[in-house]
């Protein structure tokens, strides 16, 4: 039975998954209408879900259909292990479509996440990477340069401005650096004082901010409806005495004592304003004197009054009478006095509701507006503090690199002039740059007085296939020759471009392995499987369905070597090495390899012949494609053949043509094209 097509199984995919615009249309009977299409609409999208995209990008978050992020995690783990003797230059090489950008930026991203994580036994933590564009038409001590200070610069976990003020003037006067220290320490101080002068300020505007907005401030809330309603708060106002030159002023005050106070305060208010002023306090008054006069006056035709008049004298008697006779007078008189009473105690106390209305309805514009503009200026101030903190520290640091730089010159900074300008400016670029990277170099890794290093600085060098071929060759020459201890160079370029150039591909390898340390090999574009990715983006989403275990492989290439693997590798040495560089390359690429799940002495055997002269890796690459079972010693290869006797004798039984195919095809990802 042949194989479903592509389309087969794509259909099969998407009935897997539910998808029910694949579902088939009944046909059509014999001279029946066709049923009309059944339209199905898809579900609607959460806002709260991101969707799931279906149009994909070439992205270094998109999918990895070739697996390179596999391909690169040792090369990543071997990054971030502190057994890397360096400087060390590692090469993603393949040719063009390969991935090669896309290998590198997975690269650094996983370096990017070891660097993050728990840090395991003999991993380090202070990894920086200095992204490196060779298209930028900089030199490349300069492109690397100014790539290593802008990541030191902008490192969100550490602070390495010490280090990049004690190596920015690396080659020049040291009195002009610590001349350049100081005013950047007074600089510093200059801006201290002014953010703290800010912050003063703010401050005291919150501590005045009620006299503000009630006095001062034109179009406040509490001044928007003093102005409204002006023509009555001054007739209340001076009908309770404040007959001042100024009644608006006198009501500002007012509102602002009252909104200072609490709510038994206010009440307290409301209550003297009946009285405590001088008009209330006089009706008050009238309305005790016509209670008083209205008592006396219904006193004063009572029959005990009467009576008293009477017996009192004869001529009170006549004026007795006349009061009995005309009684109902007295009492309409002393209702009319209680009347005017009653009338006297409701006018003080309207009047000292509509005034105690005026004082709390200013007072609740001016509190509700205080309160808005305290948070603001809180926020503000909150702001300032911050900033005055970071300043302070920085000023702190700035002191400290300061007294530095000035040991460093002698402490003489004030006695002699800081030299020159041609001692700096005279520089070449280039020149400026190596300096630069020496002087860095030599402090990656190790405690300095201006503040912490990173323990590893990682050049991820990109493009250089941008470059014509005779340029790249420069450009990598000179990235070897700055990229110094502590630092590890990872490079992508596509080593065909370059043999032209170099002669004949013996020569091109002989340089690539006086460049590389480690070279990893990306496979063709030819060699890929369209079927196979089309598959995976379908199913899920370009993401390999499993990935290897990172502790796994950090532990593989920490491992020491076994007893049975030095034997196994020296006796493998003259088929692998014939130079010491080559012996060197060996041995790091077996470390990488090994930590594949090939049998490790199949493993060091296939990385041995990827290694090999031409002649032999053909008549191995011959047997693998064409053999079956066992992998057996080759007539007229001395070397092939000793080389198999060791590795199955270091297995302990036949190599089978299987597990040799799976470790030649990691091997290959680890040797010199050529």
């Amino acid at each position: 039975m042949s194989e479903p097509s592509v389309n087969s199984k794509i259909r099969l995919l998407g009935e897997g998954a539910g998808d029910k615009s694949s579902l088939p249309l009944p046909s059509r009977a014999s001279g029946q209408p066709a049923a009309p299409p059944v339209s199905i609409a898809p579900p609607p999208l959460s806002a709260s879900v991101p969707a799931e995209p279906i149009f994909l990008g070439d992205s270094a978050d998109g999918a990895d259909l070739l697996n390179a992020g596999e391909i690169v995690q040792p090369l990543a783990q071997l990054c971030v292990t502190r057994q890397v003797q360096t400087p060390f230059l590692a090469a993603i090489l393949g040719p063009s479509g390969a991935g090669k950008t896309f290998a590198l930026r997975r690269l650094a991203q996983t370096i990017e996440q070891l660097g993050s994580a728990t840090a395991s036994a003999g991993a380090l933590r202070r990894v920086v990477l200095a992204n490196v564009d060779a298209s930028s038409g900089l030199e490349a001590p300069v492109a690397i340069a100014s790539a290593a200070y802008a990541a030191l610069d902008r490192e969100p976990g550490a602070d390495y401005s010490g280090l990049l003020d004690e190596t920015g003037h690396a080659g020049g006067d040291p009195h002009r650096a610590a001349r350049a220290a100081s005013d950047r320490h007074d600089d510093l101080i200059r801006k201290l004082e002014t953010e703290r002068a800010q912050r003063d300020d703010i401050e005291a505007k919150r501590a005045r901010l009620a006299d503000t907005l009630a006095l001062d401030t034109p179009g406040s809330r509490l001044d928007v409806f003093a102005r409204a309603r002006r023509g009555a708060i001054e007739a209340r106002l001076r009908g309770f005495g404040f007959a001042g030159a100024d009644v608006d002023s006198s009501y500002r005050n007012l509102v602002r004592d009252m909104s200072t106070l609490g709510a038994g305060g206010r009440a307290a208010i409301v209550i003297r304003s009946i009285w405590a002023y001088g008009s209330q306090a006089r009706l008050i008054l009238w309305a005790i004197v016509a209670f008083v006069l209205g008592f006396l006056v219904r006193l004063l035709h009572g029959e005990a009054a009467l009576s008293a008049a009477r017996g009192a004298s004869d001529w009170l008697k006549p004026v007795a009478d006349w009061i009995a006779a005309h009684g109902d007078w007295f009492d309409r008189a002393s209702a009319i006095l209680y009347l005017f009473g009653a009338l006297a105690i409701a006018l003080n106390l309207w009047r000292a509701l509509q005034f105690s209305n005026l004082l709390l309805r200013g007072a609740r514009l001016l509190t509700s507006e205080v309160r808005e503009r305290r948070a603001d200026l809180d926020q503000r101030a909150a702001r300032l503090n911050q900033r005055v903190a970071t300043l302070t520290a920085e000023a702190e640091a700035a002191a400290k690199r300061a007294e530095v730089a000035s040991r460093r010159a002698g402490g003489k900074t004030s006695i002699r002039d800081t030299g020159p300008e041609f001692l700096e400016a005279g520089h070449a670029p280039s020149a400026s740059a190596r300096e630069f990277l020496a002087a860095l170099n030599s402090r990656i890794g190790r405690s300095a007085a201006a503040g912490p290093t990173p323990e590893r600085l990682i050049f991820v060098v990109d493009n250089l296939d941008a470059l014509p071929p005779a340029a790249t060759i420069s450009w990598i020459d000179a990235a070897q020759s700055v990229i110094g201890p502590g630092s590890i160079g990872l490079l992508a370029f596509d080593p065909g471009r370059l043999v032209g150039t170099l002669g004949d591909p013996s020569e091109a390898r002989r340089r690539l392995g006086k460049w590389l340390q480690v070279a990893v090999n990306l496979p063709a574009r030819s060699d890929a499987d369209g079927e196979r990715m089309v598959a995976r983006l379908l199913s899920s989403g370009g993401q390999a369905a499993s990935a290897r275990d990172p502790s796994a492989i950090a532990a593989a290439l920490a491992e020491p070597l076994s007893a049975a693997e030095t034997t196994l590798l020296a006796a493998l040495a003259p088929l692998a090495a014939h130079s010491p560089r080559e012996a060197k390359r060996f041995l790091n690429a077996y470390r990488l390899a090994r930590s594949s799940d090939a049998p490790r002495p199949v493993m060091a055997l296939m990385q041995a012949a990827a290694f090999a002269g031409a002649e032999a890796q053909a008549a191995l690459s011959d047997r693998l494609a064409h053999g079956s079972g066992e992998l057996t010693e080759f007539s007229g290869h001395p070397a092939l053949s000793e080389a198999i006797k060791a590795a199955r004798a270091a297995l302990g039984g036949p190599i089978s043509i299987e597990d040799a195919r799976a470790a030649a095809e990691v091997a290959r990802r680890y040797a010199l094209p050529g």
